[in-house]
């Protein structure tokens, strides 16, 4: 592959991968599912979900959709390290738990959680794999449970 096209893969790359950001950061689920590939896959704390239904499902029961366990979730990226192969970001996710999530019963509270995310691409730049890794005791201290 010659150095302009890996340039342009990694753009295109980066282009969706800051659509994504941004369609999550306005709770947009359409926006969101149309920065994956039709067969992409979420990894989330290491459990794997794959097709668009179920993508799409995770995300709204997190928030993502204006509706889910948690309301005014924002993503906001700290670092970001690119490689031919993958985009990976430490961000930080903020927001406050005011629906059931995962049986726990809304608790009201504020949460500011460390991620890191392992985001790789097909063919077309589109997402075909994002790998979500984060402390879940550390999230259940915050929501009063642990």
């Amino acid at each position: 592959m010659s150095e302009s096209v890996t340039q342009d893969h990694l753009q295109t790359r980066e282009r969706c991968l800051e659509e994504h950001i941004r369609a999550e950061n306005r709770h947009d689920l359409d926006a969101i599912m149309s920065t994956f590939a039709a067969d992409g896959v979420l990894v989330f704390n290491g459990r794997s979900l794959a097709g668009q239904e179920t993508i799409r499902g995770l995300h709204e029961g997190l928030g993502f959709g204006e509706q889910g366990g948690f309301s005014d979730l924002r993503v906001e990226e700290m670092h970001r390290y690119a490689s031919e192969e993958a985009i990976t970001l430490e961000q930080v996710v903020t927001g406050r738990h005011t629906g059931e999530w995962q049986g726990i019963a809304a608790t009201g509270r504020n949460i500011e959680l460390a991620i890191c995310t392992v985001y790789k691409f097909d063919e077309a730049g589109k997402l075909s794999r994002e790998s979500v890794y984060f402390d879940t005791g550390g999230l259940l201290k915050q929501l009063g449970v642990l």
